[in-house]
């Protein structure tokens, strides 16, 4: 996973299929400016969550996935591979193709085609963001926010455990929408479950991670 700036069209959840959703929102946080120290904490286990995230390799990824829609939801599964072309098929619950995802774009029948960048799609599954560098927006108990600044606007924000060195949350702000990925667990270096939402759609897609292994 290499650095760049914001790679366009990483609607994630938008792209992986339609589906308007009530995920479960978090409580409003309340963040109150770091001291030098407490930004040096965060940045120190935000390195540390890079660095972490930089161990994982080549990979086979296969994850449970339910898709909602409103009441509605469908189940499949989710199989990737992270190099060294990064592609994936996601199949509904009786093993029909859904969605397939190859030459840095996600396409299928039902919807048109939707350029996702390799980086971006590896960046969300494995909770990081590294456009640049963050800088700690402020800190509340054990946990801390960090916001990238793009273009003179916020790209990104992130709310880290401190403490774990970890993502708890993502939100990406782009032209098209913004998108949000609530993460569950300790990354191993992937993260266990994850649950992707377009906010403006209100679309989701809940992931979690059944198997991994090594790419030859």
């Amino acid at each position: 996973m290499q650095d760049s700036r914001v790679p366009a069209g990483i609607s994630i959840v938008a792209a992986l299929l339609l589906a308007a959703a009530c995920a479960s929102r978090p409580a409003p946080r309340h963040f109150l400016p770091a001291g030098e120290d407490q930004a040096r904490g965060a940045l120190r286990a935000w390195n540390s969550a890079i660095a972490r995230a930089e161990t994982a390799g080549p990979s086979r990824l296969l994850y449970d996935a339910k898709i909602r829609q409103g009441l509605v939801s469908v189940s499949g599964l989710l199989a990737l591979v992270t190099a060294p072309d990064v592609h994936g098929t996601l199949s509904g619950p009786f093993g029909s193709t859904l969605a397939e995802y190859s030459g840095g774009a996600l396409h299928g029948e039902k919807f048109p085609r939707i350029e996702i960048e390799p980086e971006a799609l590896l960046w969300l599954l494995g909770g990081i963001w590294k456009s640049g560098s963050p800088r700690v927006d402020g800190i509340e108990g054990g946990d801390a926010s960090l916001i990238w600044d793009g273009g003179g606007r916020v790209e990104a924000r992130a709310v880290l455990d401190v403490a774990g060195s970890r993502l708890r949350s993502l939100r990406v702000e782009r032209a098209q929408g913004t998108v949000e990925v609530l993460y569950d667990g300790d990354p191993a270096p992937w993260p266990p479950a994850l649950t992707l939402t377009d906010i403006r759609t209100g679309n989701s897609l809940r992931l979690v991670l059944q198997a991994r292994e090594p790419v030859p």
